[in-house]
């Protein structure tokens, strides 16, 4: 399958805070654990949409605001236009910490966990990316994995795109062995679309997996398919030859997880009332990356993986923006249009 990254450590627990008014917004997430697909339409301070649990394929139509302090306030209707439910973001969705979204039936009872992140898709020439499902009780396995699909049929390349992710989850089903244990076991795949055009798409899977063992393991598996050359992306078909692109990724990495972990550290004390120290140690230093892992392209920049302890696995996925590594980027490559 070509160049085929290392998995990565560490979930996907953010939402993006990409809210673009006068135009319909996609996201991928899960409610209480279950994948959902939502589609929300923003005009002014008004939002409305619908969304799906993947595994259900319905629609549930949706209606709300954005709230004072910028996070979201939607009610869900039955079939019969009925309120059957609500969601609640407390903060903005690009929140540091956590945007605290829930859903709970009207009353406020029965109260899941929401994770949202938007969706940057845009596929033309009749493709769509419709979530495959497999779902099995047995061993706690739940997967939502992305296939392109068309009324008019599927090129090669279409088809080999399809093909690629598919293996990829066979193989991580096949890797997940369940150990015996009191607690329930349990192997969860999602995905996100980073980047999706008539050409060229770029995904990325997330992975939480409860074999029974000491602790979960979560990661990322990140995949950029070219449809005209039906292949997949490797670092050579986007760097230039012989550059060092490696020194200015570790560069910006190391510096822009000092940021987000400061600026997390702030927010918390913030929140707590306390005081942070005038110093603390780095979080991460140059000689201790991994190699790349991962590397996924973006319309505002690439997405690269490191393979980080676990302690601070939470930092292992960082976007680089183009200008930082321009000079390294192929000049006819499939960043350039992006420059």
């Amino acid at each position: 399958m070509g160049y085929h990254p290392v998995l990565v450590l560490v979930l996907v627990c953010f939402a993006s805070g990409i809210v673009a008014h006068g135009q319909q917004n996609i996201y991928r997430g899960s409610i209480g654990g279950n994948h959902v697909e939502m589609r929300l339409n923003f005009e002014g301070n008004k939002v409305s949409g619908a969304y799906s649990y993947d595994r259900i394929g319905e629609e549930i139509k949706l209606s709300g605001q954005i709230t004072a302090a910028g996070g979201l306030e939607l009610t869900e209707f039955d079939a019969r236009h009925k309120p059957a439910g609500k969601i609640a973001c407390k903060r903005k969705l690009d929140d540091v910490i956590d945007p605290e979204c829930y859903w709970s039936r009207v009353d406020g009872s029965h109260q899941a966990f929401v994770v949202l992140e938007a969706q940057q898709t845009s596929p033309a020439n009749g493709l769509r990316i419709v979530p495959k499902i497999i779902n099995d009780r047995a061993t706690g396995v739940v997967v939502s994995y992305p296939q392109l699909a068309s009324e008019q049929g599927l090129s090669a390349a279409a088809e080999g795109f399809n093909k690629d992710v598919s293996a990829w989850i066979r193989k991580a089903i096949k890797e997940f062995e369940p150990q015996p244990s009191r607690d329930r076991t349990s192997l969860d795949l999602n995905y996100n679309v980073l980047f999706a055009s008539n050409d060229l798409i770029s995904i990325e899977i997330t992975e939480y997996a409860d074999n029974g063992g000491a602790h979960p393991n979560t990661g990322y598996w990140a995949m950029t398919y070219d449809l005209n050359r039906n292949k997949e992306l490797a670092p050579e078909d986007v760097f230039k030859p012989d550059s060092d692109y490696q020194t200015a990724l570790a560069k910006f990495v190391v510096e822009d997880i000092q940021k987000r972990a400061d600026a997390i550290d702030q927010e918390e004390a913030r929140r707590a009332g306390r005081t942070l120290p005038a110093s603390h140690e780095p979080v991460v230093s140059m000689d201790q990356l991994s190699d790349l892992a991962h590397l996924a392209i973006t319309a505002k920049g690439l997405m690269v993986y490191f393979d980080f302890p676990h302690v601070i696995a939470a930092f292992d996925r960082t976007l680089v923006p183009y200008p930082v590594i321009k000079d390294y980027l192929q000049p006819n490559g499939p960043a350039a249009r992006f420059q």
